[in-house]
């Protein structure tokens, strides 16, 4: 008989005995990991190349803004998929492809912060001190301008898991060769 309810087993346990949480919990592991490392890369990536987009804007905001366009138009999912179909299921390549694919949107985010904050006095008062390039950029603008991309950053993360289960669900579906 299942231990529904019981105090040691909250979620109940398996026809073999096994704990429901405690097998939830070491499930989420993988997918959480998932989650945070494509969201982290896609961060990371969106991070730099919005942040230069917006600090100096003209030439490089044109061509960084096409290059946010080129990677938008790769479908994340098709890729993923293909990859599995090809290759196999890998986690690490998996997590790579996600955030490789979906740091443009946090591109954005970054560089319309920045195109606002330069213009704050602050900014200007530490160009005018001759901090450098990286100060401004890590030091004075990066914080003040990483609350949209937190935002964004926790949606990310169900995003990747989403792309994850889907690609792993497609794996395992019954192939239309007979056997």
């Amino acid at each position: 008989p299942l231990a529904n309810g019981a105090r040691q087993h909250w979620f109940g346990t398996e026809q073999n005995g096994a704990d429901v949480l405690s097998r939830m919990i070491h499930a989420s592991r993988i997918a959480l990991g998932i989650g945070f490392v494509a969201t982290g890369i896609a961060m990371l990536l969106g991070v730099i190349i919005g942040g230069l987009m917006g600090y100096f804007s003209g030439v490089v905001d044109i061509l960084g803004m096409r290059l946010v366009e080129i990677f938008e138009a790769v479908p994340t999912l098709f890729l993923l998929l293909t990859f599995v179909a090809f290759f196999g299921r890998s986690l690490y390549i998996m997590m790579v492809i996600i955030g490789i694919t979906s740091w443009p949107g946090y591109a954005r985010y970054v560089r319309a912060e920045f195109l606002r904050l330069r213009k704050q006095d602050f900014v200007q008062a530490a160009e005018a001190a001759g901090l450098p390039l990286a100060s401004i950029l890590f030091r004075h603008m990066l914080p003040n301008g990483m609350g949209p991309v937190l935002v964004a950053a926790s949606f990310g993360v169900a995003a990747a898991i989403l792309a994850e289960a889907t690609a792993s669900g497609a794996r395992n579906l019954p192939s239309s060769k007979s056997p």
